[in-house]
């Protein structure tokens, strides 16, 4: 049978070497028998089909009848399809050696199915292995691949294609231009019309999947590689409209890597093993959804009704019709000609052009890398540049071959030219259309700043509405520069429209933005009104002078609408901060459900501001504090606000039991947040309002639950609006009464402690003594009328109550009187010169000997101790004449006090203690010389001096 005219086919004999039967082929194993039907190799052998029917007989095939099926293999070279067959039906096909990567199986080589004794598979299947395609070995003679192809496909039941994962979604790698070949050659010899079609099952084995894709997704892939390759074919007439899935039908496996996956390689083949039997089709399933059938592969409408002993004529005929068929020869010389030049012209052009745009490329995708989007500058003058040239360049080189190989090459070149600028120019837009928002934003931050920093206001909208046409407009001469004339890729309309999308959506979340900055601003202006506001009504509660005490039954009207007070303070400062936000609201171009949700939203944070200050306000020592200031302010004071004084006369057990009852009414009163017009909760819920629809989940996470406003927080109106429990309650009213009672008893002692225990007799004796003093004054007019002039006197500076200023005036004046004769005292010293010279050793012998005083022995009652008393003299080192050192005791240069022991003392208590004239340091002082004298009440400082018989006076010795 011959091939073509310079290729023969090879039938080789059956191999079995357990019967000593050879071959002329290679023998793929040498264990298993095994035929080699046909090859590509250029001898002379026409017994092919005596072969396989000596190869059927000898495997007890040809008496099954129809009780056989025919599998054959598909896939590119070294692949493993060999091995995929070995595992599945226990054949010993050559392997490709791990050592290197060659052309193992040549030819179409057939063996019997070993496994499936034990029932699980159909009997007598007969494997064909089929040479790979797309070897090195035959190069570009893809003839034979296309005619062994075809052969599989027109006498097999099922056609497992073995393609690697990674091949899915190729078109050179998966086979698909030799599967379009052979499905149009196919069609055109074997499936004339639909009355004589038979049916194949194509069983795509995907190789090496690891699952990241799942294998639902691979088979869409796969289906529509499928649709689209039988759409593409010529087909027969009558046949134009014929679908894929009216001669085909499918199944995908997916099996694991087999050399890092060995184990579940194994596992998986012997489950696929499983497949092979008999079936029945599901009516149910629908291939063109993605629905296919896992049962038994092998369908009676599968099968091509040869019986066995007939088959090895059946598939002669079925090679000679193949080879026979021009449609599959070789491309013509004229072709591969223009083929070649075509693609090396195709290679320098390329090389040219790369020299243009690949630094921009590398720009671009160092940029990508970093994160930093760049605007290329000049790119679009070297698109068009580059590409205009390459064109040209190709034109003129490759034009004078093959047309149809020049037009193919041409649409290759521009396909390839077009893929790489197109990328480029969506890598512009992208860079543009990134750098354009964050300059957007950044721009719009800064103006808004900018006017805030001025102080005069801005307008929100027009700001955003200005940027956006900069922006907008930015990206236009960017899109206009880069875009290649002619180039349908270079429409920007698209990116275009997604740019603007996105600053509108950025303008929405600035301006939302915006609006919370604002809500915050606001609600910091109603915090600090409300605590102004609220904090002076809770301060007028420590007032209770106005309306002349608390009624019988302790309502006070300005006390009774204290809340109502509160409340409309509330109201106003909330209405007045909504006037604030809308009118600002309004510059934004917000809507109006932006504003309804940003005054939804100020109304809630507003009362919590509320809340927290009324809480503030209402902690236990506050509140007792203010409770004290009201009880005391109507106890303390009259009806007029004049502070009373206490006499034993006054009814202060009554004024103090109604300053306290109308204070108490004031806890039942502050307990709860009730309007007095209508005795219940103020309408927080009303006042609040629903949740807007346009609210998102953003939107009211920060916001606080409110009892009877939020129903999932479950308290109540009532509940929200207590604001002390009555555990609270009870606990403030015992320390209230406790304080009250602190403040009456001291009343009771004042008004006690004023009254004056004179004897009745003392009156009788100073007018008996003094009668003739009396007389005297009345009978003189010069001591009456100054008696009279003094009574007076006394009379209006009673009435004026200036008798404490004048007390005030008279000490202070007494004082003054008596600083500034100390001061004239120490004038005199210092003009004489005895005390100069007792200044100057007092100096000399302070800056020398570095004496100090001890200035802290003063018992608890601010007087000198008994050892003080006894006058003992102190040393320089702060020791007394025979008694130990005290170093607990604080010391003081006698040379720094000296000046001011001299102003502060008497000239009837000064005495200088002298020293010897050879400067000795006195042993001590004799009792009747020391004096000693107080010279600072305040804290009991006495200083003892002594006079000694010695002629040179000194200073100070000793300073207890």
């Amino acid at each position: 049978m011959s091939m073509s005219s310079n290729s023969t086919v090879v039938v080789c004999d059956v191999w079995v070497k357990s019967q000593g039967v050879n071959s002329e082929c290679d023998s793929p194993s040498s264990a298993s028998p095994v035929q080699g039907l046909w090859s590509g190799a250029s001898a002379n052998n026409n017994n092919s089909s005596a072969n396989l029917s000596k190869y059927l007989t000898l495997e007890d095939v040809t008496p099954a009848g129809f009780n056989y099926h025919l599998i054959s293999v598909f896939g590119s070279q070294s692949t493993g399809k060999s091995t995929l067959l070995n595992h599945l039906f226990g054949t010993q096909f050559s392997v490709m050696s791990e050592l290197e990567r060659r052309q193992t199986t040549k030819g179409i080589w057939m063996s019997k199915n070993k496994n499936g004794g034990d029932g699980s598979m159909s009997d007598n299947i007969l494997v064909m292995d089929v040479e790979g395609t797309d070897g090195r070995e035959r190069g570009e003679d893809q003839d034979f691949e296309r005619k062994s192809a075809l052969f599989a496909l027109a006498t097999s039941e099922v056609l497992i294609v073995n393609i690697w994962e990674h091949q899915v979604g190729l078109y050179q790698g998966a086979n698909m231009g030799l599967l379009k070949t052979v499905f149009e050659v196919n069609m055109q010899l074997f499936l004339k019309d639909r009355a004589t079609s038979h049916r194949s099952l194509l069983f795509f084995v995907i190789r090496d999947f690891v699952g990241n894709t799942p294998l639902q997704n691979l088979q869409r892939t796969l289906m529509e590689d499928m649709s689209r390759l039988w759409d593409s074919i010529s087909k027969p007439a009558g046949l134009e409209h014929s679908s894929v899935h009216d001669y085909f039908d499918f199944q995908f496996y997916g099996l694991p890597h087999k050399s890092y996956q060995p184990e579940q390689f194994v596992a998986e083949t012997k489950k696929l093993s499983l497949r092979f039997r008999e079936g029945q089709k599901d009516p149910s399933l629908d291939a063109r959804k993605g629905e296919f059938s896992d049962g038994g592969v092998f369908l009676p409408e599968y099968h091509r009704r040869i019986p066995a002993d007939g088959f090895s004529h059946y598939a002669e005929g079925i090679w000679d019709q193949i080879v026979n068929n021009k449609d599959l020869d070789l491309p013509t010389q004229q072709e591969l000609l223009a083929q070649f030049r075509c693609d090396e012209i195709l290679r320098e052009v390329m090389v040219a052009f790369d020299d243009a745009i690949v630094p921009f490329e590398d720009k671009q995708s160092q940029a990508a890398r970093l994160g930093e989007p760049e605007i290329l500058g000049g790119l679009g003058a070297a698109m068009r540049a580059s590409r205009s040239k390459a064109f040209k360049s190709f034109e003129t080189e490759a034009s004078r071959y093959h047309k149809g190989v020049y037009q193919r090459k041409r649409a290759e070149l521009e396909s390839k030219i077009d893929t790489r600028l197109k990328a480029l120019f969506q890598g512009q837009l992208d860079a543009t259309h990134k750098s354009g928002i964050t300059e957007f934003s950044d721009a719009v931050s800064g103006a808004v700043k900018a006017g805030q920093k001025k102080g005069t206001g801005y307008d929100f909208a027009e700001i955003v509405n200005e940027e956006v046409t900069k922006a907008v407009q930015k990206f236009k001469e960017v899109a206009h520069e880069t875009a290649v004339e002619g180039a349908a890729w270079s429409d920007s309309q698209q990116q275009l429209a997604l740019y603007e999308k996105e600053l509108a959506e950025v303008s929405a979340r600035l301006r939302r933005e915006e609006m919370r900055r604002l809500a915050s601003r606001v609600e910091r202006w109603v915090q600090s009104r409300l605590g102004e506001s609220v904090g002076l009504e809770f301060n007028a509660l420590g007032s209770g002078r106005a309306g002349g005490g608390a009624p019988e039954e302790g309502e006070k009207p300005t006390e009774k609408k204290f809340w109502d007070r509160v409340w409309n303070v509330f109201v106003e400062t909330v209405l007045d901060a909504e006037r604030r936000f809308t009118d600002r609201a309004s510059s934004f171009d917000a809507s109006l459900e932006e504003v309804d949700v940003g005054l939804w939203r100020l109304r809630r944070k507003s009362w919590g501001v509320l809340r927290a200050k009324i809480d503030e306000e209402m902690v236990e020592g506050n509140l007792l504090l203010k409770l004290r200031e009201n009880f005391e302010d109507k106890f303390r004071y009259d009806d007029a606000g004049v502070p009373r004084i206490w006499r034993p006369t006054d009814d202060i057990e009554g004024i103090y039991t109604r300053a306290r009852e109308s204070t108490l009414t004031l806890i039942p009163l502050l307990s709860r947040f009730r309007l007095a017009e209508t005795s219940a909760p103020p309408p927080l819920d009303r006042w609040v309002g629903h949740t807007p629809s346009s609210a998102t989940a953003a939107d009211e996470e920060d916001l606080p639950p409110i009892g009877g406003v939020d129903e999932e927080e479950g308290k109540s109106l009532e509940e929200e609006m207590t604001i002390l429990s009555e555990s609270k309650r009870q606990e403030l009213t015992v320390r209230f009464k406790k304080a009250a009672d602190g403040v009456y008893v001291e009343a009771k002692r004042s008004a006690i402690g004023g009254m004056t225990q004179v004897p009745l007799y003392f009156y009788g004796i100073l007018l008996a003594l003094g009668w003739n003093e009396i007389v005297a004054v009345l009978r003189n007019p010069a001591y009456f009328f100054l008696l009279f002039v003094c009574l007076v006197a006394g009379y209006v500076t009673y009435q004026l109550n200036l008798w404490g200023p004048i007390m005030k005036m008279t000490e202070a004046a007494s004082n003054q009187a008596l600083v500034e004769g100390k001061k004239r005292l120490r004038e005199f010293l210092e003009s004489s010169d005895t005390g100069r010279q007792a200044i100057a050793m007092s100096t000399a012998g302070g800056a020398g000997r570095g004496e100090q005083v001890e200035m802290s022995r003063l018992n608890k009652q601010g007087k000198t101790t008994a050892e003080d008393e006894d006058g003992d003299l102190r040393t320089s080192d702060g020791t007394a004449a025979g008694l130990p050192a005290a170093p607990a005791l604080q010391k003081a240069k006698v040379s720094s006090l000296a000046s001011n022991v001299l102003a502060s003392i008497s000239i009837s208590s000064i005495y200088l203690l002298t020293m010897s004239s050879a400067g000795s340091t006195p042993s001590g002082c004799p009792d009747a010389l020391r004096r000693c004298t107080t010279i600072n009440s305040a804290v009991t400082l006495r200083i003892c001096l002594c006079r000694t018989p010695h002629a040179v006076p000194g200073l100070i010795y000793a300073l207890e």
